[in-house]
């Protein structure tokens, strides 16, 4: 057995130095395959990281007059059987997120006398409301006393969530149609290197060799191929996230911060090099059995 996977690997090995050239745009062409659905797929776990970072969605956001009593309001609105929550947010508490968030303007705000945010109210309702019982709850209190505005923030949530569902879905869509270009470079990579081994597997095949021994170079050359392209697209991805967090530390932006906050989780990293393993050892598959 041990005889076998030496000669096994050993002839793979002969593959590749072969076609040293075909190998390498195979594991490319692999790659970049694999890249483009693993971004996606990162850019869209940091924003669902985002979204339950932030508990529970704020429904309504009221703005109030500096010289309003946000207590009393807070409890009239929680008073509301809809309502679950009321964040009172003040004038102060308002412009910390500001500097926190955009640092460089952050700045700017040290020097003036007066805070330029008001205090506002975030409201959360309770699950199962009916839609639309935000802005009820935003008309119900504009006439108030001491209300500025009052906005409701459903629509936006919504769109938000709606938005994070069709990355993953492009994700997926574009990742099984690459997926499927990977199956075939890798198909393509295979027939050349059967083309140029021809005469040695003819040769085989009058010894005696079976079927398994002959194709089993061809399937670890494919494995090989696409674990070396899901590799490499893991590695790109990982770059890409490296640069773009070096240039986020020098040019602060909160939105795109948000896109980049974290790398993707173990588990689904080590999805790409698998995928790739995978997708080689089916072209190898579909390649050999094409050729009988």
């Amino acid at each position: 057995m041990g005889v076998r996977a030496r000669y096994a690997f050993g002839e793979a090995w002969s593959v590749v130095r072969s076609g040293p050239r075909q190998t390498a745009i195979a594991v490319l062409l692999v790659a970049l395959s694999l890249y483009v659905p693993g971004l996606l797929t990162l850019i869209s776990q940091n924003l669902a990281r985002l979204a339950a970072a932030q508990g529970d969605p704020v429904a309504l956001v009221v703005t109030l007059d500096p010289a309003a009593d946000a207590r009393a309001l807070a409890e009239r609105l929680a008073s509301d059987r809809r309502v679950q929550t009321v964040r009172i947010v003040s004038s102060a508490a308002a412009a910390e997120r500001f500097r926190r968030a955009y640092p460089d303007l952050g700045q700017a705000l040290s020097g003036l006398e007066q805070a330029p945010f008001p205090p506002t109210l975030e409201v959360t309702l309770r699950p199962g409301n009916r839609a639309g019982t935000s802005r009820e709850l935003a008309a119900r209190a504009k006439p108030w006393p001491g209300v500025e505005s009052a906005e409701s923030e459903e629509e936006f949530g919504r769109r938000f969530r709606e938005a994070i569902r069709l990355l993953r879905a492009a994700g997926i869509f574009l990742g099984a149609v690459l997926v499927l270009a990977a199956v075939l470079s890798v198909a393509s990579a295979i027939r050349l290197a059967l083309d140029l081994h021809r005469d040695e597997i003819e040769i085989m095949r009058l010894m005696g060799a079976t079927e398994s021994a002959i194709r089993a170079p061809f399937w670890l050359y494919a494995a090989g191929e696409g674990l070396a392209g899901g590799t490499l697209a893991l590695a790109l991805l990982y770059g890409t996230y490296t640069l773009a967090g070096a240039w986020l530390a020098r040019e602060p932006h909160p939105v795109l911060a948000a896109l980049w906050a974290r790398f993707l989780d173990p588990p689904t990293a080590l999805l790409l090099p698998a995928i790739g393993l995978l997708a080689g050892f089916a072209g190898s598959l579909t390649s050999l059995s094409r050729r009988g």
